[in-house]
């Protein structure tokens, strides 16, 4: 018995669908990166967000370098 096709619309919904997930994905791993900097007490430092990003950064490269990158990474601009 032959599958239907899935139609443009339906593909679509899917990816939006997924796009939304990642979102919330993304969010949710973001909440629990800050609760982590909270324990390590980065939140009582007084640096601006442009040494904060650039320390986050430093660490990133540390670990990318051991081999522990995330499986998704986020594309696009970084916001901060």
């Amino acid at each position: 018995m032959a599958r239907k096709p899935k139609s443009v619309v339906d593909i679509d919904k899917e990816i939006e669908a997924l796009k939304a997930a990642r979102a919330a994905a993304m969010d949710a791993r973001a909440a629990h990166i800050g609760k982590l900097a909270a324990k390590a007490e980065l939140t009582m430092l007084d640096m601006s967000d442009a040494d904060l990003l650039e320390a986050f950064k430093t660490i990133a490269v540390r670990f990318r370098k051991q081999g522990a990158t995330p499986a998704a990474a986020p594309h696009g601009p970084t916001t901060a």
